[in-house]
């Protein structure tokens, strides 16, 4: 009798590096699939914390006689822990009627990677949103000393409210939900601009909303507000006074050519509180 040997089964190097290849363009085609699907859940979720948002903004304006909060006196019902001062902020001010606070990073769009902060260390509080509190003036704009380098702009509150503390004599009050001239078509909160190191030493978004230029000189040292890298896709979400959130072009949303009027509560452009730069 002759005995025959089983024959081995196994794979070639050609039909390896077949399997190799197919199994690297699969990948290669569903890695942007999975991206997208990434990115739009970040999307998804920051218009969620918007909206979220606007109730308790919608919240705040009833219990406040139709005005909005405005950077002023510490709000008494808004108890911050960490740093004194802090609750004089829009953000604290929405504190008792949110679940969540500013310090929590679930508070923030998802896809954010800059600093969350509070008062302190020269800055104004960083964080992924931003208030609509100065409409499209620039910032410092109206309160830099002469000689300071600074252009004095109109002194003009276009906002959701004055950057001024209401102790100030001739600080005007936040502007109050009747006096909003197109709530559809005004941004409450959004998204915020970055600050880079340079200016600050941490990099973050501004909590206070800022339009027009991205580099501006005064006596202070040059104060930079870029876009800072994609959170989710290349648009910003922006939260109306109407509640509605809607996703911009930052290029769109923070030229004010395009958008200065829906900066602006009585809903006109005001083109001489544009920066020229």
């Amino acid at each position: 009798m002759s005995s025959h040997r089983p024959a081995e089964n196994g794979f070639t190097l050609i039909e390896l590096l077949v399997v190799a290849a197919i199994t690297g363009i699969l990948a290669a085609l569903l890695l942007p699939a999975v991206a997208g699907a990434k990115s739009h859940a970040r999307l998804t979720t920051c218009q969620n914390h918007l909206r979220q948002m606007g109730l308790t903004l919608q919240m705040y304006v009833q219990d406040h006689h139709a005005y909005p909060p405005l950077r002023s006196l510490p709000e008494p019902l808004a108890g911050d822990p960490v740093a004194t001062g802090n609750n004089r902020w829009w953000w604290a001010k929405l504190e008792p009627y949110h679940a969540v606070r500013w310090y929590e990073p679930q508070y923030h769009c998802p896809g954010y990677s800059g600093a969350i902060t509070g008062v302190g260390s020269g800055h104004d509080p960083l964080g992924s949103y931003a208030y609509n509190a100065r409409g499209v003036r620039p910032p410092f704009a109206g309160y830099m000393a002469p000689g300071q380098g600074g252009i004095r702009y109109p002194d003009l509150d276009l906002g959701l409210g004055p950057i001024l503390h209401v102790t100030i004599p001739g600080a005007r009050r936040a502007v109050s939900e009747p006096q909003i001239r197109s709530p559809g078509k005004m941004f409450a909160i959004g998204e915020s601009r970055f600050v880079s190191a340079p200016v600050n030493g941490i990099p973050g978004g501004r909590c206070d909303m800022t339009c027009g230029f991205v580099n501006w000189k005064t006596g202070r040292g040059p104060r930079e507000f870029a876009f800072d890298p994609a959170r989710h896709g290349r648009n910003y979400n922006q939260l109306f006074c109407d509640g509605h959130v809607a996703a911009m072009s930052p290029w769109i949303l923070f030229n004010p050519t395009n958008t200065a009027a829906m900066w602006n509560h009585d809903h006109e452009p005001h083109p001489e509180l544009w920066s020229p730069e």
